[in-house]
């Protein structure tokens, strides 16, 4: 579905950046069974807590927020990892106003993962809070991991970003995009026919396997609309990347920031926020440009979680009105990510215009889609699983 009205006005002046690189080069799937194990090992050794009392699904006023976190200690991050929407400043400021966060590098899980650690804490409690993919929150509350909490700025995010009951939030969002070494790509695709079309042999990749990783899994989606002009199948965006593959173009590589660095990756499909933050780090060391495709792009909204079994639960809940905050929306934009609560920023007058003015040109987004039709994400995923692995993979 398309949102006019939230994209415009997120549009007009700007969006982007960097999320989670969701599994931490460990292979294509990310993280090995091994160090998996060894972080939910290492999470805590307390018993999983009980259901959240009425009195917790909010809003709470701060001071009692910062009281009872400060009594906790510290706050249990999963798959938060500071290169991604710039929440190494996030992280540090809620470190520095409130209470430690306790965050490995190789717990940068995939959304999947995230939940499978929400799954193993009811018998090992274990990670307070979660950024998934926007698909990945109503799973979390089939799957009853998850516990309700409506944060104080609860009615600045659209209902369409957010669930009734308070289980889980859109807290930014991002578009797809092509990152391109521009450097290595002499002539530079401005749409997904283009890179069929073209000679970019072993150039083109995504971020991650598609089965696992959300920004990946939109890639396909996106590829879809922009050959079939549908958001009712995924398969046309599966024939896209067999037939990307079979010409030679395609590369398995993973689209993060090492690969796209040495080259292996030189066409990147991902999120606008990971490649604009990319191209602001190796400053030129390659050149990156950052385009929309001009024949499709979706809009990924990620969503805040609260595990039901939460060891730090009310850490769990300053960190949402941190990330809901005028503050924290305004650390996702400087990632460049589009933050839920733009609209209000910008009425407000809060948003800086050296900010704005690093974006690329809102005409770009004028064909941007959302998709929050449940069922669609639902019938893609399972599309995608049961095709990818005999029909790209395979080849």
């Amino acid at each position: 579905m398309t949102n006019p009205e939230l994209f415009g006005s997120m549009v007009d002046a700007d969006s982007h950046r960097t999320r989670r690189l969701f599994l931490k080069q460990a292979g294509l799937l990310g993280v090995s069974a091994v160090s998996f194990s060894a972080f939910l090992a290492a999470c805590g050794n307390s018993s999983a807590s009980t259901s959240v009392a009425s009195d917790l699904t909010g809003p709470i006023d701060m001071q009692t927020l910062i009281d009872k976190a400060k009594k906790e200690g510290k706050l249990e991050a999963i798959g938060i990892p500071p290169e991604w929407a710039n929440y190494k400043e996030t992280l540090e400021t809620y470190t520095s106003k409130y209470v430690k966060v306790q965050y490995q590098a190789e717990a940068e899980f995939s959304s999947a993962q995230e939940l499978e650690v929400f799954s193993k804490s009811k018998l090992h409690a274990h990670g307070d809070i979660g950024d998934v993919g926007f698909k990945f929150g109503p799973q979390a509350v089939q799957q009853g991991l998850v516990t309700p909490y409506k944060h104080s700025k609860w009615d600045d995010i659209p209902a369409e970003l957010k669930d009734p009951k308070g289980y889980w939030c859109t807290e930014y969002w991002g578009a797809q995009a092509f990152v391109i070494n521009t450097d290595l790509v002499k002539q530079v695709p401005t749409s997904f026919k283009e890179l069929l079309e073209g000679d970019y042999k072993n150039m083109v990749g995504i971020d991650g396997d598609p089965r696992e990783a959300n920004d990946a899994f939109m890639a396909v989606y996106t590829a879809a609309l922009a050959t079939s002009g549908s958001l009712n199948s995924i398969q046309p965006g599966i024939d896209f990347f067999a037939q990307l593959k079979k010409k030679g173009n395609f590369t398995v590589a993973r689209s993060s920031i090492a690969n796209v660095t040495k080259g292996e990756v030189a066409i990147a499909v991902m999120w606008d926020y990971l490649g604009l933050s990319f191209r602001d780090q190796l400053k030129g060391k390659p050149n990156l440009k950052v385009i929309i495709p001009s024949d499709a792009s979706i809009a990924g909204p990620y969503v805040s979680i609260v595990n039901k079994t939460a060891p730090d639960p009310y850490a769990a809940r300053l960190w949402m009105e941190y990330i809901f905050s005028d503050e924290g929306q305004l650390n996702y934009l400087k990632g460049y990510a589009h933050p839920a609560r733009y609209d209000s920023l910008v009425k407000a007058g809060k948003v800086p215009a050296d900010l704005a003015a690093k974006l690329p040109p809102a005409e770009q987004y004028t064909n941007v889609k959302f998709v929050t039709d449940l069922k669609q994400l639902d019938a893609a995923a399972t599309a995608l699983n049961n095709n990818w692995q005999p029909q790209v993979l395979g080849q």
